[in-house]
């Protein structure tokens, strides 16, 4: 049984501040005043599955930016690896160094039934409105499950 507790779609979204590429500290409490955010977790910078998805995320950026969502992604990489992922997709997204997974724990977003990665951040979407609630959550049910972007898009769509 996990220790792990999961937010569930209507609760309050965890606040935090951890450093990121653009942001000296990243405030989600701060940033949802700006409109709001999806917060994607995900497993490690260059791994051939996160690349994968995350391309397509890239492709669909004008579509989340006409909905008024601005995405940013976390993982507890570091700045420089951050940045160097960032640079190598052409990346518009701010990535978050979550802190010894600080932040990945409390929004239970740890892979739990893998056992060659578990402990890591798994690969989990938050929708969080500018109220600070979360309105969808998408969860990897185990690590090599991706995302599929369009569906997520279209989810999005419905519930902002």
């Amino acid at each position: 049984m996990s220790d792990l507790v999961k937010p569930k779609v209507g609760d309050p979204a965890s606040d935090f501040k951890m450093p990121s590429i653009d942001r000296e500290e990243f405030h989600l409490y701060g940033e949802l005043k700006k409109g709001p955010i999806l917060l994607n977790f995900y497993i490690g910078d260059f791994g051939i599955n996160c690349t994968t998805y995350m391309t397509r995320m890239i492709e669909l950026a004008k579509d989340f930016n006409d909905l008024g969502v601005r995405i940013f992604t976390i993982n507890p990489d570091g700045l420089d690896s951050h940045r160097s992922f960032r640079d190598r997709l052409g990346s518009p997204y701010d990535h978050i160094h979550d802190i010894k997974q600080e932040v990945s724990k409390t929004y239970g977003a740890i892979v739990e039934d893998s056992p060659m990665i578990k402990g890591f951040t798994n690969r989990e979407f938050f929708l969080i409105d500018t109220e600070g609630k979360i309105r969808y959550i998408w969860r990897s049910p185990v690590p090599r499950v991706l995302p599929n972007m369009d569906e997520l898009l279209a989810e999005v769509k419905k519930v902002i």
